[in-house]
């Protein structure tokens, strides 16, 4: 539900006697596409690589020098292996792979968090061209955004100061994964957590599909951290009950927010209400009303005005698969 740690791309450097004709063999048999390295960054997952090609590969290559990135979406061991098999690999001279690169997400005090990953792993500040620079196939570089790590992360969203930790990439990925709470935290000056509860009812009983529509939001929207989820009963009025699916989740946003935020779940475009999400926070059901905006007194105009929120936080295609999840549960109404 909320990433807090991944890879960035991979970074590869070819030396070549034969530049353009490496370079159209990335671009022709393996679709890369070409731009400056900032905008190659931008542009660049955690499933993508980065290649550079030199005519000279320097102990410490300025990537400020070149003048070309190319992306391709593969893993730097297929590249290779894929050199030799298409019988390309006598246009590389050397080979070389450059810093991994780790981002990791905070939120808040970044200069905080910098200090305290640099003060825990005995770490380099430095700008990330400069640590790319610097340090071209030693260690790791941590970069730090505040932006979500499920969409494209670019060097505009990258802290300025990233750190250079002289460790390998996969013991190091999963250290920082263990901390990334501690990290977390720290950024948001160690406040409290919430630990909430969401009952979801639909009298269609089709409980799958809200359930993966709402944990689509939580994920896009970064609401919190899944505890668990089970089966329970309701009791909306003295001696009825009904079955309702129970999600406990962590998350630093107030109840009141969530509890907003399910009220605009409960709606569609055409305010056509298809889904009860009640919300508990320490066994306390939180009433719609509680969640009234100052000259917003209705219900369906409070879910209105936060449906409209989601869907200006969301990619066109998050808003696609949202509306894709909705028609299906619209189906099941007929």
């Amino acid at each position: 539900m909320f990433s807090l740690v991944r890879s960035g791309p991979k970074i590869l450097l070819f030396e070549s006697n034969n530049i353009q004709e490496l370079r159209d063999y990335f671009i022709h048999e393996k679709e890369a596409a070409a731009y400056d390295f900032n905008t190659a960054f931008e542009k660049s997952g955690e499933d993508h690589t980065i290649i550079f090609v030199t005519g000279k590969i320097k102990d410490v290559v300025d990537i400020r020098e070149l003048d070309e990135a190319l992306i391709v979406i593969e893993e730097p061991d297929v590249i290779l292996c894929n050199l030799l098999n298409d019988k390309k690999s006598r246009l590389v001279t050397r080979s070389r792979i450059a810093i991994r690169i780790i981002l990791l997400r905070a939120i808040g005090d970044l200069e905080r968090v910098v200090k305290e990953i640099g003060e825990d792993y005995k770490a380099v500040q430095g700008d990330i061209t400069d640590i790319l620079n610097s340090y071209n196939d030693k260690g790791t570089m941590v970069a730090i955004t505040d932006k979500p790590l499920h969409r494209t992360v670019g060097a505009k969203d990258i802290y300025r100061k990233a750190l250079f930790i002289e460790e390998r990439y996969r013991p190091l990925l999963r250290s920082l994964r263990s901390n990334a709470l501690k990290y977390l935290n720290s950024g948001l000056g160690n406040k409290d957590w919430y630990e909430l509860e969401i009952r979801i009812f639909d009298r269609y009983s089709e409980y799958r599909l809200h359930y993966e529509r709402l944990l689509d939001i939580m994920e896009w929207l970064e609401l919190g951290i899944i505890l668990g989820e089970s089966w329970g009963k309701d009791y909306p009025r003295p001696m009825m009950s009904v079955e309702v699916y129970r999600v406990r989740f962590f998350t630093y946003y107030s109840p009141l927010y969530i509890k907003k935020i399910l009220l605009g779940l409960e709606l569609l475009d055409d305010s056509t209400r298809i889904v009860d999400y009640d919300l508990y926070y320490n066994r306390k059901k939180l009433n719609w009303s509680d969640a009234a905006d100052e000259g917003i007194k209705a219900r369906h105009l409070i879910g209105e005005k936060y449906r409209k929120e989601i869907l200006s936080k969301l990619s066109g295609k998050e808003i696609e698969k949202l509306y894709e999840i909705e028609n299906k549960i619209l189906a099941t109404r007929t």
